[in-house]
C-alpha cells in the first residue's frame, strides 16, 4: 500500500472503511442497549447506549472529514504530504533500561494470578450478589492474559543474558 502522508506524524486513514466500521459498531451497540433495556438491565443499557452515542459522534466526525475533500480522504490520485521540516534535530533516544528475566516472570505471574483471582471470585462469590458485576470482572480478566504476555516479552532483547544479548542479532 502506498504511503498517504509522512507517517506517523500526519498519517491519513481510509475514511470510507472507518465510517463503515463505525456505523456497524453503532448498530451493534444500539441493538445491545435495546435488548438490555428490554431485559430490565437499565445500567447495562445505559452503558451500551453511551457507547452507541460515542460511535455516532465518531461517525459525524468522519463524515465531516470526508466532506473536507481529498486532503483528508486519500486516494490513488492524492499526493503524499511533503516531509515536515524540523527546525532543530532531535536528541538521540536512550534505550530503555534492561529488564531481567526474573522481573519479567514476576510481572507475568502477578498479572496471571490477578486474572485467576478475578475469575474465581467472580463466579465463586460475586455472582451470588450480582451477575453483571461478575460478568464485568470476567471481561477484565479476559484482557489480562494478552497484557501479561506483552509484559513478559517486553525487554527480552535487552536483558543481557548469558551471551550479552547477541543471541538473535548475529
Amino acid at each position: 500500500m502506498a504511503r498517504t502522508g509522512d507517517e506517523p506524524i500526519h498519517a491519513r486513514s481510509a475514511l470510507g472503511l472507518r465510517l463503515a466500521l463505525t456505523l456497524a459498531g453503532l448498530a451493534c451497540w444500539a441493538v445491545a442497549a435495546v435488548i438490555m433495556l428490554a431485559a430490565g438491565e437499565g445500567l447495562l443499557a445505559g452503558v451500551f447506549g453511551l457507547i452507541a452515542v460515542l460511535a455516532a459522534v465518531n461517525a459525524a466526525f468522519v463524515v465531516r472529514r470526508m466532506r473536507q475533500g481529498p486532503h483528508w480522504q486519500p486516494s490513488r490520485g492524492t499526493p503524499p504530504y511533503r516531509p515536515v521540516e524540523e527546525d532543530r534535530p532531535r536528541p538521540p533516544r536512550t534505550p530503555p533500561a534492561p529488564v531481567s528475566e526474573r522481573t519479567r516472570a514476576r510481572r507475568y505471574l502477578l498479572l496471571m494470578g490477578t486474572c485467576l483471582a478475578l475469575i474465581v471470585l467472580a463466579w465463586g462469590v460475586v455472582r451470588l450478589w450480582s451477575v453483571p458485576v461478575a460478568v464485568g470482572m470476567s471481561l477484565v480478566a479476559m484482557v489480562l492474559p494478552p497484557i501479561a504476555a506483552l509484559v513478559a516479552n517486553s525487554g527480552w532483547d535487552r536483558d543481557g543474558g548469558p551471551d550479552g544479548g547477541r543471541r538473535y542479532h548475529d
